[in-house]
């Protein structure tokens, strides 16, 4: 994914997903100093009421963290490595239909089982990241509209998240005005989709990070994608390692523009050295270190929610401090990360 452009991670416990004000399906603002910004309709999960995501233990990742701990001498990696191994991370969903099809399936039954919510990330339009490192995606539109289709109807009417497409609307302000016409017609049918046909669904459009893309022009794009309803949920900083408080002025900013309510999504998975905002190589800086996750809070500006949306220790392509392909996991990475 190519992208434009807190303190050390000692958080032990997993990310209630819990909201202040925003609990309450049907929303008015009065009371929650949100100034002249218009509510949106909000789907019952935007953002969901309780409960927290789904830690898939048993899946690879977190096979591989276990693998790296014999190998850790340095207690405060060792202690970094642990806390990691207990935090949930979001699930990318792969190409293939009936693979996503039996992961959807199979975290939804976790799900279940252990009272969580499972969070998905939809990463498969036609030109992703602009055919760059993780370049991919499905075929063409009809292909997409297909998957798609196959994502929401295995979510069904379960509480779900899904973060849909990663850069897409940023990328296509780099793109051909008929190219982003067909790009932002896509985002389109797929937001509209997971809103109408998933009821619990959480959804949360990403738009970049705060170096990317103007405030105004996002808001245009948001009209663009859903023009009938707003826009309730944008993501940000999915893989990026904008400080916190930065991304939230952006947010801010891009809500005024847009003159509807938003929540928001934050990755803070990687976000968590010092001098995080000078980090500007997007692709495996040296320096990088694993983010915080702090509560999901009622900020005076804005609603926020905070996850792990990139794995750590995930490669973002052979480029910078790691020579494996874009994501695939990488032990050293992932220990520098934690140091």
């Amino acid at each position: 994914m190519r992208r434009r452009g807190r303190s050390g991670w000692d958080r032990s416990r997993v990310l209630r997903v819990g909201t202040v004000c925003a609990a309450v399906v049907g929303l008015t603002l009065s009371g929650c100093g949100r100034g002249a910004v218009a509510p949106a309709e909000r789907p019952e999960r935007n953002a969901p009421a309780s409960g927290e995501y789904l830690l898939a233990s048993s899946d690879k990742y977190y096979a591989d963290l276990r693998a790296t701990q014999p190998s850790v001498t340095d207690p405060r990696v060792r202690a970094n490595l642990e806390r990691l191994i207990r935090t949930p991370v979001a699930e990318w969903l792969p190409r293939d239909l009936d693979v996503t099809a039996g992961t959807i399936r199979q975290d939804i039954a976790r799900a279940r089982a252990a009272g969580s919510i499972p969070m998905f990330v939809a990463y498969g339009i036609p030109g992703r990241d602009l055919h760059g490192e993780s370049g991919g995606g499905q075929a063409g539109g009809d292909a997409y509209r297909q998957w798609i289709a196959g994502v929401s109807d295995e979510i069904g009417g379960n509480p779900a998240i899904v973060v849909l497409e990663p850069d897409a609307l940023a990328h296509a302000t780099e793109m051909s005005d008929a190219d982003r016409a067909a790009r932002l017609s896509l985002l389109g049918f797929a937001y509209a989709r997971l809103l109408q046909n998933n009821p619990q669904t959480a959804v949360y459009l990403d738009v970049g990070n705060s170096t990317w893309v103007e405030p105004a022009r996002v808001a245009d794009m948001l009209r663009t994608v859903s023009p009938g309803k707003p826009v309730a949920g944008i993501s940000l900083n999915v893989a990026n390692r904008r400080p916190d408080d930065e991304i939230r002025s952006y947010a801010t900013r891009i809500e005024q523009a847009y003159g509807h309510q938003l929540f928001v999504m934050i990755d803070s998975s990687v976000n968590g050295a010092p001098n995080t905002a000078d980090l500007l190589d997007w692709c495996n800086p040296q320096g990088q270190k694993v983010g915080t996750l702090p509560s999901t809070r009622f900020d005076r500006d804005i609603m926020v929610e905070h996850a792990f949306i990139k794995t750590p220790g995930q490669s973002d392509g052979r480029c910078g401090t790691s020579a494996e392909p874009a994501g695939e996991f990488d032990r050293q990475l992932l220990l520098d990360q934690l140091s």
